[in-house]
């Protein structure tokens, strides 16, 4: 599993934006209202930066602390928007946690694409993100968020219908919180 080193390599920008100090999120409380544990590379970033922008186009969610409830809320309001694809017919069989392999969404960009883990299995290690496209393509990849998110910084995950020419590593980068 990658952490977020390897994701500060890969978009050079990111680094110098890193608050001074490690955030402290009540995770017990999170995973609480959530029902389920999240992945330890989510919960890395989500110490070491608040929301980011990449690029003004994605965006990584993380909760901030002291506000945890907020980031619930978000997730829960995504997870209402993706059953109601599913129910049209438009989530390619693809269905919304709680249910069983479900997907639960930690990302986004401003141009309509989702980012989601695909929550199979007991251990949130393993599960692998998925993506929903703005035009309907639905994609996954293995490793995690961190290797997602740095396998299309450095070309080598698939970007299906994302943009060419954004998410490099070059990437602008905007911190959204603190």
């Amino acid at each position: 599993m990658l952490n977020v080193s390897d994701l500060e390599r890969a978009i050079q920008g990111l680094r110098a934006l890193r608050p001074a100090s490690a955030r402290r999120v009540d995770w017990p409380t999170l995973e609480r209202s959530l029902g389920v544990g999240l992945p330890a590379d989510f919960k890395e970033f989500a110490e070491a930066y608040p929301p980011v922008e990449v690029d003004e186009f994605l965006r990584i969610w993380s909760p901030t602390p002291g506000r945890e409830e907020e980031f619930v809320e978000g997730v829960r309001y995504g997870l209402e928007v993706l059953r109601d694809l599913q129910e049209s017919g438009d989530t390619e069989e693809y269905t919304a946690y709680p249910e069983p392999g479900g997907l639960l969404p930690w990302g986004e960009s401003l141009e309509g694409d989702v980012f989601y883990w695909r929550t199979v299995g007991s251990d949130p290690q393993q599960w692998p993100v998925v993506a929903s496209g703005r035009n309907g393509a639905w994609w996954e990849c293995a490793g995690g968020m961190l290797a997602f998110l740095v396998g299309v910084a450095d070309g080598t995950a698939e970007r299906s219908e994302l943009p060419d020419g954004v998410l490099g590593p070059a990437a602008s980068v905007v911190l959204l919180g603190s």
